[in-house]
């Protein structure tokens, strides 16, 4: 049946990926220019729909836009920011950086895929912060601002897409002396949970060069910084993917909260990090 071959293929595409998401073989040194052209083309694949139709209901800036914990804690770590330099590492469609600019931050963005920074740059004027928003086609791996240009960098989902050495060594360069790099990244709690999870024909929407977090990987990136600060979340809150459960998506996010902080041994279990670089 053409119909059972097609899904037999679609399935085992999509194990494959899954299974790629720890320790992605394309991360490897020798493999980056693949992983470049690879995560380009699908990046420009996701901002396609919007370069003819920019949808403005998508795009509209909201002061009061409600953030699960990880990130209110995350931009927590940025109050102070107004008049500062930001590098916005994978900008993507450029929200992060809009956020950011908001608060009075001049923000560079850079993005591996033309089409999303053509989406970000649109979005930027759309909102009226085009004069303090810079977007640019880069790798974050290798960068071509001078050293010690900013306060701070930060990515959103960013940073599990890069090769931690390349990217550690650029970002540390590229920070001022005592400047923070701020990240909120998938974090794997388990590798079994990679095989299990592909096991399941659920779609797998991570990028060809992406994949998950340990912690030892943050350990590793931290050596090109003098200070490593990690808060987790996101674990009974996963069970908020099940539709009867997601109304109480705030109540679980408390609840995270409050269990890492009196049983911290729990955070072997956790699904996400925001991480604190100090250079």
């Amino acid at each position: 049946m053409p119909s059972l071959s097609r899904f037999l293929q679609d399935y085992r595409k999509n194990a494959r990926l899954i299974l790629n998401s720890y320790n992605n073989p394309l991360k490897n040194p020798e493999n980056l220019s693949k992983k470049d052209v690879l995560e380009k083309d699908f990046y420009d694949g996701l901002a396609e729909k919007y370069i003819d139709h920019f949808d403005e209901d998508i795009f509209r800036y909201d002061p009061n836009e409600k953030f699960p914990l990880s990130h209110q804690y995350f931009y927590s770590l940025l109050e102070n920011i107004e008049g500062k330099n930001i590098l916005d590492c994978c900008c993507g469609y450029g929200f992060t950086s809009i956020n950011l600019a908001k608060r009075g931050a001049n923000v560079w963005g850079v993005d591996i895929s033309p089409k999303m920074i053509r989406i970000a740059q649109q979005n930027a004027a759309y909102n009226e912060v085009g004069d303090r928003v810079n977007q640019q086609v880069m790798s974050v791996q290798e960068m071509e601002f001078a050293d010690n240009m900013f306060d701070f960098a930060v990515a959103i989902g960013g940073l599990h897409h890069l090769n931690l050495d390349l990217a550690g060594k650029e970002i540390a360069r590229v920070l001022k002396p005592g400047g923070k790099a701020i990240f909120i990244e998938p974090r794997l709690p388990f590798r079994w949970l990679v095989f299990l999870r592909s096991l399941f024909p659920n779609k797998c929407y991570e990028s060809p060069g992406g994949g998950q977090l340990e912690d030892n990987d943050i350990a590793h990136f931290g050596k090109y910084f003098s200070n490593t600060h990690i808060q987790y979340f996101l674990f009974l809150r996963k069970l908020a993917r099940f539709p009867i459960i997601s109304k109480f998506s705030d109540h679980l996010d408390r609840l995270d909260v409050r269990l890492i902080r009196y049983f911290p041994f729990l955070k072997y279990f956790y699904f996400a990090f925001v991480l604190e670089f100090r250079k």
